[in-house]
């Protein structure tokens, strides 16, 4: 092994085939620079090398990952990321860890390289269509970095119909149906992957079903409390004045699953729920 690294070494210094870094004193000990094989290099001098090649550069971005974050380090990790799954299309973990660790956090969920690290995941995704994991973190930055939350929704939906999706995954799918008052077809989102599922979420999976039926009758109320209070000239402070009013069945006074309806500021609450569901996260 030792012998294997030191040719490898000395392949690759004699015949120049690398970018230099820049000189030491220029830079912090250990700082993550990159020192990648220049253009053709691993197609031809060192390709009977590559394996052990890739395993040296996957050891130093490992090392890189431990180091202090910096956008700078970052953005390296992100070129280290394209030069290993070139090196190897097939390279999990070059694709999903290094686009995991190129997002820089200045605060407040504002990150720098986001553009990079989507670059990364969506190579990643070309040729792992069906893995959560890289989907999930280009919802993850389809959140954070573009701001596109209608996108980061319909990236869950496509997550949650993958063979191996995360009950969680599912459950925040139906976000995007709940935007578009869509609620039979997101009840049915969520029975058809209880049925999938099986054992497996079968908890979460089933109290999500409930909040969403539970939700759809909360949002009749709450077109029931806006119209009598057209008619009162004011907002209905209770559950029992809506139905005064004519705008409330006298009988439903309990949702589908037990629970309590009554209102509150103007709105429809259920005490079976802790609060109301929303559609598209706000993140």
């Amino acid at each position: 092994m030792f012998r294997g690294v030191v040719s490898l070494a000395l392949v690759v210094v004699l015949a120049g085939v690398v970018e230099p870094p820049r000189p030491l004193a220029a830079r912090h000990l250990g700082e993550l620079r990159p020192l990648l094989l220049r253009q053709g290099a691993s197609r031809s001098l060192v390709k009977p090398h590559l394996p052990l090649l890739i395993d040296l550069y996957w050891l130093r971005c490992l090392i890189g990952i431990a180091e202090p974050e910096s956008a700078e380090k970052n953005r390296n990790l992100a070129q280290y990321g394209f030069f290993l799954t070139d090196l190897d299309p097939r390279f999990f973990h070059a694709h999903y860890y290094l686009a995991l660790a190129t997002p820089y956090s200045l605060g407040g969920d504002v990150y720098e390289n986001g553009e990079l690290a989507m670059e990364l995941v969506e190579r990643g995704i070309s040729r792992f269509p069906e893995d959560f994991r890289l989907r999930l973190l280009k919802a993850f930055l389809l959140t954070y970095v573009r701001r596109d939350y209608k996108a980061a929704t319909r990236e869950f939906v496509a997550i949650a119909k993958l063979p191996n999706a995360p009950a969680s995954a599912i459950a925040a799918a139906s976000a995007m149906f709940i935007d578009e008052e869509r609620f039979d077809e997101a009840i049915s989102f969520i029975s058809e992957a209880l049925d999938r599922k099986g054992q497996s979420g079968l908890t979460l999976l089933s109290d999500r079903k409930k909040q969403l039926e539970i939700e759809r009758l909360l949002r009749k109320l709450d077109a029931a409390v806006a119209r009598a209070a057209g008619k009162l000239g004011r907002t209905p402070e209770t559950l029992d004045e809506v139905i005064a009013a004519g705008e409330w069945p006298a009988d439903l006074i309990k949702d589908p699953h037990g629970g309590d309806l009554s209102v509150q500021a103007g709105r429809g609450r259920s005490s079976w729920l802790v609060g109301r569901l929303w559609g598209t996260p706000s993140w």
